[in-house]
C-alpha cells in the first residue's frame, strides 16, 4: 500500500512539472508575437512617412500636365449659319422643236460647254424642206439678176424689177426658217456645266413645254443662309466666308458675302444673305450638300486665345491654371468670343503665361506638376526637366523661348552649341 502511494506522488510531480512547461512556453510565444507586432507597425508608420514611391515634398506627387505659353493673335469673329449648296446657274433644257429622239449624246454626269450637243431630233422632213428653200431661194435671185440686166436695156419696167426683189427676199426668208428648222433638231446645252438630270428616252416622243435635261454650273456654287434680323447689321457685302463640314472641322472652300435682301422675312424674321462659293477649291463640295457657313465679320488684333477646354467653368467664375516655379497657379478669367473650340481671353491672362490645356482637372493651387508637353513639343525629363520661371516683357520674347523649347525637343534635350546657333 505504502509502495504505491510513492508511485502516485512521484507521478503527479511529473505531471506537475510538464504542465509548467507548456505554460512557460505559452507565455514566451506570447511575448515573441506581440514584439513582432510592434516591430510591425514601427515598420509600417515608417513606410507610411517615408510616402509612396514618386511623392515630392511633403509628400504631394507631380502631376502630369501639357502646356501653352499664351502669346497674341488677331481673332476673327464669326456669324455661324447653315445650309445646304445651290449651283449658281442651274438650266432646264428645253427642246426649241417636237420631234422624234433620235440619238442621245451625253449621260448624267458628263461635263459640257456651252452649245455642246446632248441630243438630236429625227429631222429628215426638214432637211428636205429646207434643201426646197434653198432651191426657191436660188431661183428668186437669179430672176432679180436677170430683170435688172432687162432693165437696163429699157425691156422691162423698174416695177417688174422691185416685185421680183421682194419675192426673192421672201424666198430667202423661208430659207432661213427652213435651216433653222433644221438647227433646232439638236438639243443644246446653254450653258458650261454638268448634266445633272436626263429626262428623254431615245425614240420618245419630246415637245416644247417639257425639259429634256437639265445641267448645272457646279464650278460656282451658292449659300443663302437666313441671319436673324437682330444680327444682321454686321453683314456686309464683301466680307469673307469660311464653309465647314462639321462643327470644330477644318474649313475646306472659302466664300464671299455677294448679296444681302433688303427685306425681313415675316414669318422667320431672318434676313437671306447670299454667299459665293469656289467649287474648285474642294472637289467634295456638290449642289444639296449641307454645310456650314461662317461669315467672318470683324476682325480683333492682339487678343489671347486658348483652346475652350483649358477653361474651368464648373464654378461661378471661369478660371485657367498657370505654371509658376512647378507650381499650379489659379487664375480667375474673363471670356470673350469664341471660334469654334478656340475661346478669347479677355481678361486674367499675359502674354508669356504658362497656361495648362491638358491635366487640368486634376490640379488643385499650389500642387506640383511636371511638363510633358509645351507648345505642342514632348519635353524632356531628367536633369535638364524645366520649369518655366522667368516673366516675359514681350512677345518676341515669348516666341523666342518657343522656339529654344521646340529645338530642345527636337535635339533630344541637348543644349545648341553656340556656333551652331
Amino acid at each position: 500500500m505504502a509502495r504505491a502511494l510513492g508511485r502516485t506522488k512521484v507521478d503527479l510531480s511529473r505531471w506537475g512539472r510538464v504542465l509548467f512547461m507548456v505554460l512557460a512556453l505559452a507565455s514566451l510565444s506570447f511575448l515573441v508575437g506581440c514584439g513582432s507586432d510592434e516591430e510591425g507597425g514601427r515598420g509600417q508608420v515608417a513606410r507610411a512617412a517615408d510616402g509612396p514611391p514618386g511623392m515630392g515634398n511633403g509628400g504631394a506627387r507631380a502631376i502630369p500636365i501639357s502646356a501653352r505659353i499664351a502669346a497674341t493673335e488677331n481673332l476673327q469673329v464669326t456669324l455661324r449659319g447653315s445650309t445646304n449648296l445651290r449651283a449658281r446657274e442651274t438650266v432646264d433644257v428645253i427642246p426649241k422643236a417636237s420631234g422624234i429622239v433620235a440619238s442621245i449624246e451625253v449621260e448624267e454626269g458628263d461635263r459640257v460647254q456651252e452649245g455642246a450637243a446632248l441630243a438630236q431630233l429625227d429631222f429628215e422632213e426638214w432637211r428636205l424642206q429646207a434643201a426646197q428653200a434653198r432651191a426657191r431661194a436660188q431661183s428668186a435671185t437669179d430672176q432679180v439678176n436677170r430683170a435688172r440686166a432687162l432693165a437696163e436695156l429699157d425691156l422691162i419696167s423698174e416695177q417688174e424689177v422691185g416685185n421680183l426683189v421682194s419675192d426673192s427676199a421672201v424666198a430667202a426668208s423661208d430659207l432661213e426658217l427652213a435651216e433653222l428648222q433644221v438647227r433646232n433638231a439638236t438639243i443644246r446645252s446653254p450653258i458650261s456645266g454638268v448634266v445633272t438630270h436626263r429626262y428623254i428616252e431615245r425614240g420618245s416622243q419630246v415637245g416644247t413645254n417639257e425639259p429634256a435635261f437639265a445641267v448645272s454650273d457646279v464650278d460656282q456654287l451658292e449659300a443663302r443662309v437666313a441671319v436673324p434680323e437682330r444680327q444682321a447689321s454686321r453683314v456686309q457685302v464683301g466680307q469673307e466666308a469660311r464653309i465647314l463640314f462639321q462643327e470644330g472641322g477644318e474649313p475646306v472652300a472659302t466664300g464671299q458675302v455677294e448679296r444681302i435682301r433688303p427685306v425681313v422675312d415675316a414669318e422667320s424674321g431672318t434676313v437671306q444673305v447670299t454667299v459665293r462659293v469656289a467649287a474648285r477649291e474642294d472637289s467634295r463640295l456638290r449642289p444639296g450638300q449641307f454645310v456650314n457657313i461662317d461669315i467672318v465679320t470683324e476682325t480683333l488684333s492682339e487678343r489671347i486665345v486658348l483652346p475652350r477646354t483649358s477653361v474651368l467653368v464648373d464654378g461661378a467664375v471661369p478660371r485657367v491654371f498657370v505654371v509658376q516655379e512647378g507650381e499650379a497657379i489659379e487664375r480667375e478669367v474673363t471670356l470673350g468670343y469664341s471660334r469654334g473650340d478656340q475661346v478669347e481671353i479677355a481678361s486674367g491672362l499675359e502674354p508669356g503665361d504658362t497656361v495648362v490645356v491638358v491635366g487640368q482637372d486634376n490640379l488643385r493651387p499650389g500642387a506640383p506638376v511636371r511638363m510633358m508637353e509645351l507648345d505642342g513639343a514632348r519635353v524632356q525629363q531628367g536633369a535638364q526637366e524645366r520649369t518655366i520661371t522667368e516673366e516675359m516683357d514681350s512677345p518676341d520674347e515669348v516666341e523666342e523661348r518657343r522656339e529654344r523649347m521646340r529645338e530642345q525637343g527636337r535635339t533630344g534635350g541637348q543644349r545648341p552649341s553656340s556656333d551652331g546657333g
